[in-house]
Order: C-alpha cells, then structure tokens, then sequence
C-alpha cells in the first residue's frame, strides 16, 4: 500500500499525519513531536523513520508528503530531509495554490498556512456558514461562508499566556490548565489562577464568536475546534463549540493534497 504523510508545522509542536487514498484518504495514524528549529535533516528523518517503523510503515511506501509551516526558517530543513529520506517533491502549502477555497480578503498573503488549511478541512467536511477556531501557539479564530474566507480574528495562545504569567510573577507557580475544582471561586494560589484562565478564556472564546454571530444575525453558524485543549474546554463547556475535530489541519493538508491531483 502507498502512503502520504501530512506535516503541521506549528512553532509548539509538528504532527505528522499518515493516510492512504487507498483507505478513503482518512488520516490513518498521527505522531507530534516538539518543533525544534536547530534540528537537521538527518535527525528529523532518523526521528519519523522510527514514527514509521514503530507502526510497521515501510519507509518506500510513502510517495507524498504535503506540509503547511508558520516557521519559515524550518521549511528547509524538511524539505532536504524529505528529498533525502523520501526520494519524493514535497509540497508546501500557501494561499496562491489553486485552492477550493475563496479569500474574500484584501491580504490573502498574511494568512498563516495552518489557518489556510483549517478553512479547507472545515469548509469541505462541515460545509455552511461556519467559525473555525485553533487552539494552539496562538488562537485564530476564522469565519467561514461556504468556500469563502471571510477574516478571522487572533488572541494569544493559551498555554503561552500561562508560561509567560508564571515566568513574569515569582510568587505564581506554573500550574496546568483546568477547571478547577471549586468552580471559579479558587480556594488556593493554584485554584485561582486555574479559575482566571479557564473562566477567562472561555469568556475570550464566548465573546469573540458573539461578535462574529452578532455581524449577520440571519446565519445559522456551527462552531469547529481544533487544538489540543479544544476537548478539555468541550468537556467543561459543552455548548460552546459544536464540534471539536482534533485531525480538522492534517486532514485539511490531505484534502488539499487530493483536489490538487484532481485538476
């Protein structure tokens, strides 16, 4: 069986993505590592080889490679190691591809790639009048209607904000995110400040897509999460997002991968 490996190159973390079209294109197997920028091309390809093998993926059987990045600086050194590892042309995502998506949007070239692939994966699997919202490094909000990209929004990124707080006040211990226990009234240093960025942020979220509701109240948006505390926040808040797909941007890389061998 071939393969294709979809790559989301964040400046936290890259996620490797394994599917077949001869399995339905369905991301079959995903790995994440830390993105780290002095890496080379050598040690990432030793580092996926073993994601590869630890699956029983022979490393012959893959013939795509598809990647959206947010670290420029890194983009060469994947793309070395993909040649080298891989014997194949990699394929770098971006807003001039012929993409089945419109930028109704007068900078469409300052649109991150993983906000680019996001739209794509939404629009084509959920499809209507839709906000898109990533919870990574940052949190992008994007605002979707069908095939057309309307604009978005960005906040800080959760986990950043955290680290920066606890790096900036000396009596704050570093804690993880949560609700806590009590609820919003904290108990202890580590309760309160659980209950500041949780309440906080789901108030960030809450708002934001108010205001992206409150644009044109006659359309009936659906709210799509991706970004690894979407779920923890869904769990707590149920009626905040109406779907939290972990895969939406490898899924969104091969949808991308398979309407550009279509044309």
């Amino acid at each position: 069986m071939k393969y294709g490996l979809a790559v989301d190159i964040g400046n936290t973390n890259t996620v490797f993505g394994l599917y077949s079209h001869e399995n339905g294109g369905e991301i079959q197997k995903s790995w994440r590592t830390v993105t780290h920028r002095d890496r080379t091309s050598d040690e990432l390809g030793i580092f996926l080889n073993g994601f590869l093998h630890s699956s029983g993926i022979r490393v012959e059987s893959i013939e795509h490679f598809i990647y959206s990045s947010v670290v420029p600086s890194f983009n060469p050194i994947v793309e070395k190691m993909v040649r080298d590892y891989y014997n194949t042309e990699p394929l770098r995502v971006h807003y001039e591809m012929p993409l089945p998506l419109e930028f109704v949007y007068p900078r469409p070239y300052e649109i991150g790639p993983d906000r680019i692939v996001n739209a794509v994966a939404a629009s084509r699997i959920y499809g209507g009048d839709l906000i898109v919202i990533d919870l990574g490094t940052a949190t992008t909000f994007c605002l979707l209607h069908g095939t057309q990209y309307m604009g978005g929004s960005i906040a800080p990124g959760l986990k950043l904000s955290m680290e920066a707080l606890s790096r900036r006040a000396a009596m704050l211990p570093p804690i993880e995110f949560a609700c806590p226990p009590g609820g919003v009234l904290g108990d202890s240093t580590m309760h309160s400040i659980q209950s500041g960025f949780f309440f906080g942020w789901v108030g960030l979220l809450r708002e934001i897509i108010q205001q992206f509701r409150n644009r044109e109240p006659a359309r009936k948006y659906r709210v799509i999460a991706t970004g690894g505390l979407a779920s923890l926040i869904h769990g707590e808040q149920p009626d905040l997002f109406d779907q939290v797909d972990g895969l939406l941007t490898l899924r969104g890389l091969q949808i991308i991968h398979e309407h550009l061998q279509k044309l």
